[in-house]
């Protein structure tokens, strides 16, 4: 009995210990309101929000926002005759909020969703909450999806004999960027090893992007990233440059809707197309 007393003492201090240092607590954008507690948190690297409403307008507006995602729980923990209204729940995170830069996009009887520009991020915050005094607050840092199955040689060779192209969503830049991020190297080692294995083969690598800002913005940026993925398989893994050559054509070929950060991140891709 004091073995399992023991494991089960050491369960609940590991436990305690895990989520006192989990992004919940403290958030990383807001601190906690008087009276409350963190009940749970749910954390995803990647994740879709999407929020729908009725504007002043009568039209009905739909958000879908993507990237790392956090959504906290908060138990009010005093006395219940005395809880929050939720408009002054609301009304702390509004004005936290605005006092950032960030706006207010909409507010009902049981939500409040907000946009936020911090630090070079850029967040979607919803704040519900049923009237108890108790609520939840979900907050999504837009940033591209990590894509961790990447093709490999023999499936670019399928592709490109299927279809004459093959798609890269493996390569990573920081933002408005054309430098490569190091996750993309397995992406890179593939589309080496395949023109390797195929010397006669010549292609464009195509740089593709959404269409957030202007055209000749985004022009010039497919370019450039276009032009770094090249330099990358000729310096770094010996792959002739006769067979290539770079092109970017910015948000001119989408493969999905640019309404949607699902949509745009799909869009955001380099392509390998035989020549």
């Amino acid at each position: 009995m004091r073995y399992i007393w023991a494991l089960l003492s050491i369960f609940i201090g590991f436990s305690i210990t895990a989520f006192a240092q989990s992004p919940c607590n403290p958030h990383p954008l807001f601190n906690i309101l008087p009276q409350h507690s963190v009940s749970a948190c749910e954390e995803k690297e990647y994740e879709v929000l999407k929020v729908d409403f009725m504007d002043k307008n009568g039209d009905w507006i739909q958000y879908e926002q993507a990237g790392y995602f956090l959504k906290t729980f908060y138990n009010f923990d005093g006395d219940w005759e005395k809880r929050p209204s939720n408009a002054m729940i609301f009304q702390n995170y509004i004005q936290s909020v605005t006092a950032k830069g960030g706006r207010m996009v909409n507010e009902s009887k049981s939500n409040a969703f907000l946009h936020l520009k911090t630090a070079g991020e850029e967040w979607w915050i919803l704040v519900n909450s049923d009237q108890s005094g108790t609520f939840s607050v979900t907050c999504v840092r837009e940033e591209s999806m990590n894509q961790y199955i990447v093709l490999n040689a023999e499936d670019i060779d399928r592709e490109i004999k299927a279809y004459g192209k093959a798609a890269f969503y493996g390569i990573y830049f920081d933002t408005d960027k054309a430098d490569i991020k190091p996750e993309s190297k397995e992406t890179l080692e593939q589309m080496a090893k395949y023109l390797i294995a195929n010397p006669k083969g010549k292609v464009h690598i195509v740089g593709h992007t959404d269409n957030t800002g202007s055209f000749e913005h985004n022009q010039r940026l497919s370019e450039e990233r276009a032009k770094a993925v090249m330099n990358a398989l000729t310096t770094i893994y010996k792959v002739p440059s006769q067979n290539m050559d770079a092109k970017g054509i910015g948000p001119l070929s989408p493969v999905s809707t640019n309404a949607t950060e699902e949509g745009k991140s799909k869009n955001r891709r380099v392509e390998m197309v035989l020549r």
